[in-house]
This record gives structure tokens, C-alpha cells and sequence, in this order.
């Protein structure tokens, strides 16, 4: 059984003004989702969708870890461009930053949270152990939904 994170759902929508982005994600029978948004401008879905991935992830580890974005980026690579994410883990001598990258060749929101999924995964998986060993798995909501998985 894998014990990465899923990415389970992107959606992202402006109205002009404000940019909002969910996300859901699961680990084993653990769900978790999580929202942004910001003023629409120019690119501003990669960072919503990114904060938004973030969300979901403490959602699922109760909150247990100190992740901060730092930059979301699009940048040209071969035949498709892909999203660059980088982050800061922790605080002060213990802090560490990550780095994840997902190609924008299918669908570009997707994307972002698989980019944040990219340079988390294998440095939160002791938090995930805890979180799966200590608490009982949250109902999962009702009805179908697409299955997106992560790099």
C-alpha cells in the first residue's frame, strides 16, 4: 500500500475578480480538502491551486506541519512547459526547501497540485504514518469521483 498522497480532485474558477481554487487529496482512507483563492490576475491559478493543495494537506495531517509556498512558476521545458514549485518545510536551523515539477501536457491545474505533491511527498511520509496510525479514517464523501494520479 502506497503511502503517498492522491490527488483526487482539482477544481479551479475566476469570476473575473477572485480566483478560487478546491482541491482534495487522500492517504490509505483519509480524505482532505483544501480551498484558496485571490484576486484574479495574470497566472495567479498556479498559486491558488498550489495553496489550495497545501490546505488539503494539513486538512489530512491535522494541521502537524509548517509548509510555506514560495514560488510557483511556469517555465518552457522540451515540447511542454512544466510547473515548478518551491517551498520552505519548517522554521529556522530545521528548515529545508523543496522543490516539485509536473508537466502541463493534460490538464494545467492538475498540474500545480501535482507539482506541490512532487516536492512533498517523500519528506512528509513519517507525518502521514503518524496521522494514519493515530486517528480513525475520515467518512468519505458520497458519489463518483475522477481518479488523478500523482508524479
Amino acid at each position: 500500500m502506497s503511502a503517498r498522497l492522491k490527488l483526487e480532485e482539482v477544481h479551479c474558477a475566476s469570476d473575473g475578480h477572485v480566483t478560487v481554487a478546491r482541491v482534495r487529496l487522500s492517504h490509505h482512507e483519509r480524505s482532505g480538502s483544501g480551498t484558496a483563492s485571490a484576486r484574479t490576475s495574470d497566472g495567479i491559478w498556479r498559486h491558488v491551486v498550489a495553496e489550495a493543495t497545501l490546505s488539503a494537506l494539513r486538512e489530512i495531517i491535522d494541521g502537524n506541519l509548517d509548509v510555506t509556498l514560495d514560488t510557483v512558476a511556469e517555465v518552457g521545458s522540451g515540447r511542454y512547459p512544466i510547473i515548478v514549485v518551491t517551498m520552505a518545510m519548517g522554521r529556522g536551523r530545521s528548515e529545508i526547501f523543496l522543490s516539485g515539477t509536473a508537466s502541463l501536457a493534460g490538464d494545467r491545474f492538475s498540474a500545480a497540485a501535482k507539482a506541490v505533491l512532487h516536492g512533498l511527498n517523500r519528506w512528509i511520509e513519517p507525518f502521514l504514518a503518524i496521522t494514519a496510525s493515530s486517528a480513525p479514517a475520515a467518512p468519505r464523501p458520497a458519489g463518483p469521483l475522477p481518479r488523478v494520479r500523482s508524479n
